[in-house]
């Protein structure tokens, strides 16, 4: 890939309002969906990198939390070949009460962020993928991600009693009643962080995995950190991460091109492993025009013998 067509690709990136999609920039650029969809992996992975390695957070810093893949969607009723199905697919999903059942996916994770507050253009964000708000997986990442001389505001949930110990002030805002504590402290940066992750999945990506989801998120740091500046400015902090963030490390070799041995490594190197065609079973379809389809060889028929009529039922004869 020409530079010219890679400084392309990050100027696309930098410029949509809540990310972009690896179609559309495929489609921009004239590459393949998988190379477009790997390469804007490892622009995340830069952008989380270098967002790991600056300074902690100081000051007032804005905590919260809010999980995603909650739910797995319910399967299509009526496609099958049946006209009975076919009449039922405009209720497809739906109970006997006429509403979508739910049930929690085994893939929900939770993101926490960590912002830190001051004015447009000088907030800082932190992020981690979680799979529960529990105390003491909270308390690793708030020591991790803030100095012990911030002070935290956040809701009332459980998960947060260990921070009025480590740091040295902690304020809680209950929003059951208020959003705003009568001493004025809120977590409303860190409910803009949540309110414009959300529109990206509906929007730009369409699905999150759970495989992907903190890259996704320190995105969005990204794009919150970047909020008041310029587009040169954006281009030009965007550029200095990817330079500076080295080769990538969890997304090369993502296809597992690289020469090894076919020994269990192969499965460590990439996320996706690579099969021959002819090795993909193929569905048996309709016959195209001008074929004969040739019919299986069936196996014989097995022969019965009759048995031969005992004593208790001896042939007739004719007198």
């Amino acid at each position: 890939m020409s530079a010219k067509k890679f400084l392309s690709i990050l100027l696309h990136f930098m410029e949509a309002k809540d990310s972009i999609s690896s179609r559309e920039v495929s489609g921009l650029h004239g590459l393949n969906y998988q190379t477009v969809h790997v390469l804007t992996l490892k622009i995340r992975e830069a952008i989380r990198n270098t967002m790991l390695a600056e300074p902690p957070l100081t000051g007032y810093i804005h905590a919260d939390a809010a999980y995603f893949i909650k739910y797995v969607r319910p399967g299509n009723v009526g496609n099958g070949a049946a006209q009975s199905a076919k009449s039922d697919q405009k209720n497809a999903g739906l109970n006997e009460s006429g509403k979508t059942p739910r049930s929690v996916s085994p893939n929900m994770h939770a993101i926490v962020v960590f912002v830190q507050a001051g004015p447009t253009g000088q907030r800082r964000y932190k992020v981690a993928k979680i799979k529960t708000e529990t105390q003491v997986v909270l308390l690793d990442i708030g020591q991790a991600y803030c100095d012990m001389n911030a002070t935290l505001i956040t809701d009332q949930h459980a998960g947060y009693n260990f921070f009025s110990a480590e740091f040295q002030s902690h304020h809680r805002v209950n929003h059951n009643e208020e959003f705003v504590s009568k001493d004025g402290f809120h977590t409303n940066y860190a409910e803009g962080f949540f309110a414009r992750v959300r529109p990206c999945i509906g929007g730009a990506w369409h699905h999150t995995s759970v495989q992907y989801l903190e890259e996704y998120a320190w995105e969005i740091a990204w794009r919150q950190t970047m909020v008041g500046q310029s587009n040169l400015v954006q281009l030009e902090d965007l550029i200095r991460r990817v330079l500076n963030s080295g080769r990538a490390t969890r997304f090369a070799d993502y296809w597992n091109k690289r020469q090894v041995e076919k020994t269990e490594a192969r499965e460590v190197l990439g996320l996706v492993v690579e099969v021959q065609s002819a090795e993909v079973p193929k569905r048996r379809g309709r016959p195209k025009a001008g074929m004969t389809r040739i019919k299986e060889i069936q196996k014989p028929k097995r022969a019965y013998k009759r048995k031969a009529p005992g004593p208790t039922n001896p042939p007739a004869t004719e007198e």
